[in-house]
């Protein structure tokens, strides 16, 4: 059986346990379970599972490293932006010179 390494850190389970939770989480998506874990949270707080057998703390980790991503993917795009904003504007500047002389 092939061991599979989680994408983010977690402390409450490991090995292919933990892996199946995963998987199972991201088949239902981030949006679902994001859902799922503030119904968890608002009504069913005591109970030591939010989705299935998984716990909450595991959602919770779950959630937070996605949230992490995407986070770092839109900074990416603005990095992107920028520079393509800037080479822009250069070369406008030097067109701009160029017409000039």
């Amino acid at each position: 059986m092939k061991s599979h390494r989680l994408p983010f850190e977690n402390r409450w389970t490991n090995g292919e346990h933990a892996w199946q939770w995963h998987c199972e989480l991201e088949r239902l998506g981030v949006s679902t379970v994001r859902t799922m874990f503030a119904d968890h949270e608002i009504h069913r707080s005591r109970r030591q599972v939010v989705v299935y057998d998984i716990p909450p703390e595991f959602v919770r980790d779950w959630l937070a490293f996605h949230d992490r991503d995407k986070t770092r993917r839109q900074r990416l795009w603005q990095l992107i932006f920028a520079v393509v904003a800037i080479a822009a504007l250069a070369i406008a500047v030097a067109a701009f010179l160029r017409s000039m002389t």
